[in-house]
C-alpha cells in the first residue's frame, strides 16, 4: 500500500516548486559527497516548516557532512491514536509533493517482532510526525528508502526494546540514518519552554534516559517524543544539540510557544 500525504499545503507547502523553494532556502544544495560509511543519528522537530523547518534544516545539514545513507528508519510519536502501541509500515511507497520514497519492507520486517512491534498502517494514515521529515531529506540527500515507525507507546523499555531490533539491523545495514522526530516543551511562555527545554538536552546528551523520564514528570516538560528519542539515544555514543529555539523566534508570540531542538549523534 502507498502512502499519500496528509499534511502537504498545511504544515509545508503543497506544490513542489514551492516546497522545494523552502527546502532549498533551509538547506540549500550542499549535497553529500559520498556514501555514509557508519550509522548516524538525529534528532529533528516536526511543526510547521515555518515554525521549526529551520532548526530541523540545521540538523539535517549536519548529516549531510557524514554521507548519503541507502536506508533512513524515521521513529515518531503517534498524535493521533489510531493503530497499534508501535506500528511499522511495512510496504509501498510513501508520496510528498518533491518526490517519493520506497519503504525497505526487508529491514521492517526485521523490526517487526509481531508482539510489542506490529505491522499496521491505520497508526501512519493521519499522523504528521513521519511525513513532514521527507520534504526535507528528500531535498538532502535524493534516493533512499525509509522504515516508518510510530509509537504510540513510548515508554522506556518498549524504546530500548526497539533500539535492540534497530541495532542489528545497524550491524548489517551501516550506511543507514535513524530519525527521531519530536518537538520539545509545549505551550508556555517562550522563556520557562527554554528552560525546561535545557533540562531535557542536557539529559539526552549525557545519555541518562532515566533522568529524561524522571525530569518529564518532575517539571512538566511536555515533549511529544521521548519514545523516538530514547530509541534513537541508545544507539549512539556521542551526541551533539545544533540548535535550539522556541516557535516565538518565527512568531513573535513569546506568550504561548513550543520548543524545538536539532541533535546530530554518531
Amino acid at each position: 500500500m502507498n502512502r499519500r500525504p496528509v499534511v502537504a499545503g498545511k504544515f509545508y507547502p503543497g506544490t513542489p516548486n514551492q516546497l522545494t523553494s523552502m527546502c532549498e532556502a533551509f538547506l540549500g544544495s550542499e549535497k553529500p559527497k559520498n556514501r555514509l560509511e557508519k550509522p548516524l543519528g538525529l534528532i529533528l522537530p516536526h511543526a510547521g516548516y515555518i515554525y521549526s523547518g529551520k532548526t530541523a534544516g540545521l540538523g539535517i545539514k549536519k548529516a549531510v557532512e557524514f554521507g548519503k545513507p541507502s536506508n533512513i528508519i524515521i521513529l515518531g510519536p503517534n498524535h493521533t491514536g489510531y493503530g497499534a502501541s508501535v506500528s511499522v509500515w511495512k510496504e509501498g511507497e510513501w508520496f510528498v509533493p518533491n518526490g517519493s520514497v520506497r519503504v525497505n519492507s526487508i529491514i521492517a520486517e526485521e523490526i517487526i517482532d509481531g508482539k510489542i512491534i506490529e505491522e499496521d498502517e491505520s497508526a501512519h494514515l493521519y499522523e504528521h510526525s513521519i511525513e513532514v521529515q521527507l520534504p526535507l531529506l528528500i531535498h538532502a540527500f535524493g534516493e533512499f528508502q525509509i522504515v516508518p515507525i510510530c509509537m504510540m507507546d513510548q515508554r522506556l523499555t518498549k524504546a530500548r526494546f526497539i533500539a535492540e531490533r534497530i541495532r542489528k539491523i545497524l550491524e548489517k545495514y551501516p550506511d543507514t540514518l535513524v530519525v527521531a522526530s519530536s518537538d520539545f516543551n509545549h505551550y508556555d511562555p517562550h522563556e520557562l519552554t527554554m528552560k525546561k527545554d535545557e533540562i531535557a538536552i542536557t539529559r539526552i546528551i549525557s545519555n541518562d534516559l532515566e533522568g529524561l523520564y524522571e525530569d518529564l514528570k518532575k517539571y512538566d516538560i511536555t515533549m511529544c517524543g521521548p519514545g523516538p528519542v530514547a530509541v534513537v539515544r541508545s544507539l549512539f555514543e556521542n551526541a551533539e544539540l545544533v540548535y535550539h529555539t522556541t516557535s516565538a523566534e518565527f512568531s513573535q508570540d513569546f506568550s504561548y510557544t513550543v520548543g524545538y531542538a536539532s541533535f546530530i549523534l554518531w
